[in-house]
């Protein structure tokens, strides 16, 4: 149902950024795109990851991971590390420690989904692909970010005015909170969970086509392909154990 939700809201946001602008009043639209997604996200995680009898540490986990990247972004706003240097504008809505809630909110879908399609039989080498997922994201969100006004960076950087640090932050923070979601072994991702990563990446990816950074739609393409290689790897390795 909230994929759903999240994938009509998506459509008209996507239409309407596309084809004007968003008028000040609907602002307020920015945060729910993200805490809709990450609904979304959760409607299919939550049962891959956990069971009836383990709500206390998946509400644990879930809060765990809102609220260290929450820190770790806030510390970033006001000391220029790890992230590098910038400031978020009023645009995401509500801000706690000078970082909009909505971002917390945004991480933990970015974390969980690159996770779960990250099949991996081992910890270790999930968290590696989570990293590189989460990446592939903000490689296509960054840059759209900026034009939009979401935030600003202070110093620049070698993509499109953002720095290395930001990506190499992004790749180990994912990768170390991906550790704290279990293995489930036995759950196979359902489609909907690569298909909301590539919604993802084609929202943005369009925006970015329009504001004129070509190499940042051609990547979303890319990285759109590389979740369907995924995808088909996944079931074929589930057919195979079948057989």
């Amino acid at each position: 149902m909230i994929y759903r939700i999240f994938t009509v809201w998506l459509l008209i946001g996507l239409g309407l950024l596309l084809f004007w602008e968003l008028p000040e009043w609907l602002y307020f639209a920015n945060s729910i795109f993200m805490m809709l997604y990450t609904a979304a996200v959760l409607e299919r995680g939550y049962p891959y990851f956990f069971d009836k009898s383990s709500k206390g540490k998946a509400a644990f986990i879930l809060v765990a991971i809102g609220a260290v990247t929450l820190l770790v972004e806030a510390w970033s706003v006001y000391t220029g590390y790890p992230f590098g240097d910038y400031a978020y504008t009023t645009m995401l809505g509500y801000h706690i420690l000078g970082v909009p809630f909505t971002i917390a909110i945004a991480w933990v879908g970015f974390i969980i989904n690159s996770t779960m399609i990250s099949t991996q039989r081992s910890k270790w080498l999930r968290a590696l692909e989570t990293g590189v997922w989460v990446v592939f994201i903000d490689l296509i969100l960054d840059p759209v970010a900026l034009v939009y006004d979401f935030w600003q960076w202070d110093n620049g950087g070698f993509y499109y005015g953002i720095p290395a640090t930001n990506f190499i932050t992004w790749f180990f923070l994912a990768a170390i909170l991906s550790l704290l979601l279990p293995i489930r072994k036995e759950n196979k991702p359902q489609t909907k969970s690569y298909r909301l990563l590539q919604w993802m990446f084609l929202f943005f990816g369009l925006l970015a086509l329009k504001k004129g950074f070509i190499l940042v739609a051609c990547l979303a393409i890319v990285f759109i392909l590389a979740v369907e290689g995924r995808r088909l790897l996944d079931t074929s390795a589930k057919k195979a154990l079948v057989h």
